[in-house]
């Protein structure tokens, strides 16, 4: 049994004293009132060895280290045997030289109650237990039969069965004290077990959230002058995409093979720990800018391996954001904004890693200030749909309008679809703002001659959110517009991104008879394929192909070529981005049937829209704005 459950050496200080104040008692006692110069030289020797157990057991009580108390044990434990032996001896003589009663009883009493005292104490080591009993019952046994008067007889016969009854009750102490131990022991390891499972991922065995802040603040205490601590964040790319298509559990196998590389690639003295559900902190003490570097290449080479996972090849991808407690930040809380802000760059950059520079910094809050005033913009109705006309190119008069909505800052001005419309998407408010253009829209086309049809734009995200469908059929029946005048136009990313959800949705929204226009074809990756499995009634041109430095005989084939197949489809042909009479005219012959672009109209407020409209009917001609 372990001493730190129980010690039997361990006896207060007052205590020790009082006992060895009671043992100088009795023993110079009995050798003065008794005379005998034995018991004398004996009592002599006894307060020596008192002395000495004195000092060295006080020096074991009072000293706080294991380790001291381990080498102090012997110089405890020989002179308690000492004693005890002195004691056994002091007893037997006082039989032998039948000094007075009183004394001899005081004497006897004395050693019996001492070896008593000492079996009890020593209940965690039972052999000590025993030979200190039989220190001091042997040569009392010895001298009552030396003796042999009745009375001693009797003594001798009484002493072997306290002694038996005393190692009984040595042993059930002893029982009890490891049965305290092991129930100790197992409370411990449970402690330990609950502890560890409080500070780490239960997945891949790594520190999680609270662990990690607790070692980074450790290895912060323990750095050495002028060490530096590099923090990688990592992010993987595809985690949800094998969840989705391979299940749950092969995505735990990507995480637990993640870990494992990390570890193998990573400094003993590191940090490593699963922040979230896809992503993973790594905190390293670097000597300089140029280590740390060296060591995120050799990470991210490491990590973006492909892997075997289901008898298949997969590249997790991985990128890493990196920042320098010392350089980049002066907290360990800057510095793990610093390293995700770097993580967002290298995201948003399509790049594997990335370093924080103070810069990051500036355009992060300038974007967070601009989401803020998104939120706020759409929360009080600042945003306004305007529409730009689609022109029949053969008869010269607005077949259709698509809505763009524009955004006009109370102390920025007007701001830039191409800079809101990204950050929408990005915060997730593209589905409220593009639910509320639609609303608008639909509300200002319904007042519009029947043959005049809507466009739409929606996004991946708006495709994606559930109840999507219903969700624009809805707004449709509350303005009053039938579904067979909305068009919504789509980009070939969404049937990259996510195809099983845009067929369900194209699907839902054909049935209802709203049309679908694929937008911006010719970027991209452009799959013909698209136009086979999906049903589009509008094919839109991209404007790149219409104006600007690689307008030539090679767009103009294109173009052409576009117009065919989507004749023999019976598709309408759009041409985005006409500014000259030249250019509507050239895409009119190669075979396009529909305009769009400042030539004829930039995009209006619903008012001059419907001022359009009655312009055209009231002259009942062509529209040809240049505006």
């Amino acid at each position: 049994m372990e001493r730190r459950y129980y010690d039997g050496h361990d006896v207060p200080p007052t205590g020790l004293v009082l006992a060895c104040s009671a043992n100088f008692l009795i023993i110079w006692s009995c050798a003065l009132l008794s005379g005998s110069r034995l018991l004398f030289a004996l009592a002599l020797f006894m307060s020596l060895v008192l002395a000495g157990r004195l000092i060295t057991s006080l020096l074991y009580t009072t000293s706080n280290s294991s380790t001291s108390r381990e080498r102090l044990s012997p110089f405890v434990m020989v002179p308690e045997a000492v004693l005890s032996a002195c004691i056994g001896l002091f007893g037997a003589f006082a039989l032998v030289l039948q000094i007075d009663g009183e004394l001899q009883t005081l004497a006897l009493v004395y050693a019996l109650t001492y070896a008593t005292a000492m079996t009890v104490r020593c209940a965690d080591q039972p052999i000590c237990a025993r030979i200190h009993m039989g220190l001091v019952a042997v040569p009392t046994v010895a001298a009552s039969l030396y003796v042999g008067s009745p009375a001693s007889l009797v003594l001798a016969l009484v002493v072997p069965g306290l002694a038996m009854t005393m190692d009984t009750l040595t042993q059930t102490i002893y029982g009890h004290l490891c049965s305290i131990a092991r129930i100790s022991q197992e409370r411990k390891a449970v402690s330990e077990q609950y502890h560890f499972l409080a500070l780490h991922d239960g997945l891949t065995g790594l520190l999680n959230r609270d662990g990690f802040h607790i070692s980074i603040e450790d290895m912060l205490t323990l750095r050495g002058p002028g060490q530096r601590i590099a923090l990688l964040w990592f992010d993987l790319h595809h985690l949800r995409d094998i969840n989705e298509s391979q299940g749950y559990a092969a995505g735990d196998r990507l995480l637990c093979e993640m870990a494992r590389r990390m570890r193998a690639c990573t400094p003993d003295d590191a940090v490593l720990a699963r922040f979230g559900s896809d992503e993973f902190l790594l905190a390293v003490p670097v000597a300089s800018r140029r280590h740390a570097e060296r060591l995120v290449n050799k990470v991210s080479s490491h990590l973006n391996r492909p892997l075997r996972l289901d008898y298949a090849m997969v590249e997790a991808g991985t990128a890493i954001g990196a920042a320098i407690l010392g350089e980049d930040s002066a907290t360990i809380s800057h510095l793990m904004q610093s390293a995700n802000i770097a993580l967002m760059q290298a995201k948003e950059q399509n790049s594997r890693t990335c370093f924080y520079a103070p810069e990051m910094g500036q355009q992060r809050a300038e974007r967070k200030e601009m989401e803020r005033d998104l939120r706020a913009a759409l929360a009080r109705e600042e945003l306004e749909v305007h529409f730009q006309p689609l022109i029949d190119l053969d008869s010269g008069k607005i077949c259709s309008f698509e809505a763009l909505v524009r955004w006009t800052h109370p102390q920025k001005g007007e701001i830039s679809p191409e800079v809101f419309i990204p950050l929408a998407e990005e915060t997730g408010q593209i589905i409220t703002l593009g639910n509320w253009v639609t609303a608008q829209a639909a509300r200002a086309a319904a007042t519009w001659p029947d043959h005049i049809m809507l466009a739409v734009n929606l996004s991946p995200t708006q495709m994606r959110a559930p109840g999507a469908a219903l969700g624009i059929l809805h707004a449709l029946r509350v303005a009053g517009l039938p579904p067979r005048r909305l068009v919504i136009e789509v980009t070939e990313s969404v049937f990259l991104e996510d195809c099983v959800h845009a067929r369900h949705f194209m699907d839902d929204l054909t049935r209802a008879q709203v049309h679908f226009a694929l937008d911006d074809f010719g970027t991209g990756y452009s799959s013909l394929s698209y136009l086979h499995r999906y049903h589009f009634d509008k094919i839109k041109i991209d404007r790149s192909f219409v104006c600007g430095p690689q307008v030539g005989p090679h767009s103009d084939a294109i173009i052409r070529a576009v117009a065919g197949m989507g004749r023999k489809l019976g598709m309408e042909i759009v041409a985005e981005g006409i500014e000259t009479a030249e250019q509507a005219h050239s895409l009119r012959s190669a075979g396009c049937t529909l305009g769009q672009g400042f030539y004829f109209s930039r995009a209006v407020t619903a008012p001059e829209a419907q001022k359009l409209l009655d312009q055209e009917e009231g002259k009942q001609g062509k529209l040809l704005l240049a505006q």
